[in-house]
């Protein structure tokens, strides 16, 4: 996360295009950075991330609802939701006992339905289907119709797990690919990051370049002192740094331990590795004490691509450097 906050960054921009105006007004002329460009392409730039921040925003709060709807829309909102499959399972085990009699091994070995979470409905619906299958075997071999509820059928409990697997995927498709691509793209043309990755056609590197233009071009004068800034003010200097070191625990759990800089309270530690974001609580008491986090779900290629402190606002405000001289603390007696 770079220094300035989502809210803020359009609003940025705005500020510097307004400013662009005023100076070219007085300049008589147009205004070249010193790679060339003008105003006309800071206009792109700050069209084109807006059109990536709506993508981003719409794949969350548009895209996702609507599949988490339909996928709900079939497994059902309620256990008394008749149009969906969690109506139609909880008549499963009596309407069994009513055709093969209570006495009948499949009887006794009906599924449970379990706690039921978004990833665990697929699984749900598989174990009822192979259930389903042999008692229709059953039946059949004692010259029996095979099991229905009312016009419910096994066909129709099948059809329903395909429709909750697809939109679960898709869900999953954009939470961890689309999402995080999209914020990787939105953070590449912005360049809120540091001078040493920030790239060349970036946004901030445009403001940099327009800031250093009319410094020079006019020094001193109103034009000069009117620049809007690209970094909050309270934020424009060198953002605080601390130490910190990593180890793996297990597949899939991270140990971070960080030097505690001093900083003031209300803050989170934030780690990013790939598409993995994730906060936990920081505290600031004690600078120069070792706090330790450990970090589930998360499997680091190479190193971390960020440790982080950010306040309420999720700005950044502390970068941690990796040292891996700082020797791993021991576990507390």
């Amino acid at each position: 996360m770079g220094r300035i906050v989502e809210v803020q960054r359009l609003p940025t921009v705005d500020a510097f295009l307004g400013h662009y105006t005023e100076a070219e007004i007085v300049n008589g002329a147009p205004i070249l950075i010193a790679d060339g460009r003008g105003r006309p392409q800071l206009l792109g730039l700050r069209n084109q991330y807006h059109d990536l921040q709506h993508e981003w925003t719409s794949l969350s709060d548009a895209q996702i609802p609507l599949l988490i709807a339909e996928r709900e829309a079939t497994w059902g909102t309620s256990p008394d939701d008749d149009a969906g499959v969690w109506f139609q399972l909880r008549n499963y085990k009596p309407m069994v006992q009513l055709r093969l009699g209570g006495r009948h091994p499949l009887t006794k070995t009906v599924p449970n339905l379990g706690e039921l979470q978004p990833n665990t409905l697929a699984s749900v619906c598989y174990r009822f289907e192979d259930h389903w299958a042999r008692v229709n075997a059953a039946l059949v071999a004692l010259g029996k119709p095979p099991l229905t509820l009312g016009d419910f059928t096994l066909a129709l409990l099948q059809a329903a797990h395909a429709v909750i697997e697809t939109k679960n995927a898709a869900i999953r498709s954009i939470q961890e690919g689309l999402r995080p691509l999209k914020r990787a793209e939105m953070e590449r043309l912005y360049g809120d990051v540091p001078d040493d990755d920030r790239e060349d056609d970036s946004i901030i590197a445009f403001l940099q370049g327009y800031t250093v233009t009319i410094r020079t071009k006019f020094p001193g004068q109103p034009l000069a002192r009117s620049l809007p800034s690209i970094f909050p003010i309270h934020r424009s200097g060198t953002l605080t740094t601390f130490r910190f070191n990593w180890a793996a625990q297990g597949a899939s759990n991270v140990k971070t331990w960080i030097e505690t800089p001093e900083l003031p309270d209300g803050a989170v530690i934030f780690l990013k590795e790939g598409a993995f974001e994730q906060t936990q609580p920081f505290s600031a008491a004690n600078p120069g004490s070792t706090q330790v986090h450990i970090w589930t779900g998360v499997q680091v290629i190479d190193g971390l691509d960020a440790l982080e402190i950010h306040d309420a606002d999720g700005t950044t405000i502390a970068r941690g450097d990796r040292d891996l001289t700082f020797a791993e603390p021991p576990e507390p007696e």
